[in-house]
């Protein structure tokens, strides 16, 4: 066969340069570009397989995780309602008035009364302790609420002297509650410190006062 010129490109130049290829050539090169296209893009789609695997790999990891935080706060939680249960059982009938006692006359408690109040107020902090670590592992649908209960319930349930001296010991105890609850409670007996009484005998004043 006759031999075919061809244009290669030499930079930004052309020349044209009288090959020594014939046709026959021409078509294996084409061959083998063809060839070198495909095995190209093999690797690339065997690349996009192996992210498509670690990334599979990483979201089994995230749910598995998941599960295991789930897992736990089952967990905490089934022992967490047994122990509120068995300090519930000590209460008995007379809750309220040894309650009420321990407000109004702190240092006249008997033992007895002493682990009944003791009772009341530590399922009270365990209830914060819990709503906390439900914040934490993200499973409130706003994590303030945790801080919105601990604002509104600590002055009632401890805002007066013998409540004041429980927290002052429970605080130095509680080795499971997080330093942030510790710290946000302190804070609202600090601006509350005789807010129980007062709550709780403003109905009474307000009602002589229509009298």
């Amino acid at each position: 066969r006759p031999f075919s010129p061809i244009f290669c490109r030499l930079g930004y130049d052309q020349v044209r340069i009288g090959c020594l290829l014939k046709p026959g050539h021409r078509e294996d090169m084409s061959v083998r570009r063809l060839a070198m296209s495909s095995d190209k893009l093999n690797k690339l789609l065997q690349f996009a397989a192996n992210i498509g695997v670690i990334g599979g790999l990483v979201l089994v990891g995230l749910q598995l995780k998941q599960n295991s935080d789930l897992l736990k706060t089952q967990l905490l939680y089934e022992e967490s309602g047994r122990f509120i249960s068995g300090e519930q059982a000590l209460y008995g009938e007379n809750a309220a008035r040894v309650w009420a006692k321990s407000i109004e006359q702190p240092r006249e408690l008997t033992l007895e009364e002493i682990r009944i109040v003791d009772a009341y107020l530590y399922t009270t902090a365990e209830l914060w302790r819990s709503t906390h670590m439900l914040a934490q592992l993200g499973l409130l649908d706003d994590e303030g609420d945790w801080q919105r209960r601990v604002k509104a319930e600590a002055p009632y349930f401890l805002g007066n002297e013998y409540g004041l001296a429980w927290w002052s010991v429970y605080r130095e105890e509680a080795n499971m509650a997080a330093p942030e609850l510790i710290g946000l409670v302190d804070q609202v007996l600090e601006a509350n410190p005789e807010f129980t009484l007062r709550y709780l005998t403003l109905p009474m004043e307000r009602l002589k006062s229509q009298d």
